[in-house]
């Protein structure tokens, strides 16, 4: 069993290491928002962007996480659900922008990326990960609700088609039905991101199923039960 100083102690350690990938990230979004204060772009424009979306609900999530790991809290299937999804979220949004770079030629040009848009695509996406997959104190989730991470993207889908038709603005290239031959192609390409979505959420369910290095899994007959008296010998008597 974990003794009580030790769970102080990690619970001490993930609340550093939560604390610090807060700040990070923290510190990238205001950074991407740099054009924004020198009125060089639009803010509801930066704030079309999937990428900053995820950042922002990482932030939220994990201030929240960091109260209730203070508070020592036992988390919920419900809290380890939305960390999947999170998560899946930031790892598709790096995904995808290290594939846009790759086909546009931009891969010589990568060192012009800025620090703060590196943080967010590629940083915090391999933070989370590992926060998940490691860090104590996730649920064991259904498989099913890997299904739900695709809410959001298709809410964002809707709105962000129809801005870009009315401001002739898309956040990204698959969404403009000019770039990819029509609507046809918005469809397929939504497609292929839904299927890599919901395969990325399904494993981060899938992992909640193994156990994490401070809490392991306990194993079925580990137990030892004490000495069993053997049948037909007397029972001990008191002063016997």
């Amino acid at each position: 069993m974990t003794s009580p100083a030790r769970q102080r102690g990690v619970r001490a350690l993930v609340i550093a290491l939560r604390s610090a990938a807060l700040i990070t990230t923290a510190w990238a979004l205001i950074s991407r928002a740099d054009c924004v204060f020198a009125t060089t772009c639009r803010a509801t424009n930066l704030l079309s962007y999937f990428t900053v979306q995820s950042n922002i609900a990482f932030v939220l999530l994990t201030t929240l996480l960091i109260i209730w790991t203070a508070m020592g809290r036992a988390e919920t299937s419900w809290l380890t659900t939305v960390r999947a999804i999170v998560t899946s979220y930031l790892v598709i949004s790096g995904v995808t922008f290290a594939i846009l770079m790759e086909t546009a030629g931009l891969r010589e040009l990568s060192f012009l990326v800025p620090l703060s848009s590196k943080v967010l695509h590629f940083v915090v996406p391999v933070y989370a990960v590992i926060d998940f997959a490691v860090f104590p104190g996730r649920r064991r989730v259904p498989l099913h609700r890997a299904l739900w991470a695709l809410l959001y993207p298709l809410a964002y889908s809707i709105l962000i088609t129809a801005r870009g038709r009315s401001l002739n603005w898309y956040p990204y290239v698959f969404f403009d039905p000019e770039w990819v031959g029509g609507y046809a192609g918005v469809l397929a390409y939504a497609a292929v991101l839904a299927a890599a979505l919901v395969a990325v959420a399904a494993l981060l369910v899938l992992v909640t199923r193994l156990p994490t290095p401070a809490q392991p899994r306990p194993v079925r007959g580990s137990a030892r039960p004490g000495p069993s008296r053997r049948a037909g010998m007397p029972r001990d008597r008191p002063g016997g």
